[in-house]
């Protein structure tokens, strides 16, 4: 069982690594600039997400309870603006 969660983790990690690769090529300073308002929102909200989504990997994998943990009510809060820029 702990195999199979090791797994899922190491896939997710992938997963994050492929999608934010080539953002984190470059400065995001560089990036920006480039993209439409509607794309700039995505992708601050990809990063936002990405990064505590990786926090609450941290959180789970060192005993602690994230569902606990601020940590979730960011994941919600980002959530809630990705689902907003979604519909714009």
């Amino acid at each position: 069982k702990i195999l199979k969660h090791v797994d899922q983790l190491a896939t997710a990690v992938d997963q994050i690594q492929t999608a934010l690769g080539p953002i984190l090529s470059q400065p995001l300073t560089d990036i920006l600039p480039k993209l439409t308002p509607i794309q700039r929102c995505e992708l601050e909200a990809l990063v936002a997400y990405s990064i505590n989504t990786l926090y609450w990997v941290y959180l789970k994998v060192n005993g602690v309870p994230p569902k606990e943990h601020p940590v979730m009510d960011e994941l919600q809060r980002v959530q809630r603006y990705i689902e907003k820029i979604n519909r714009a």
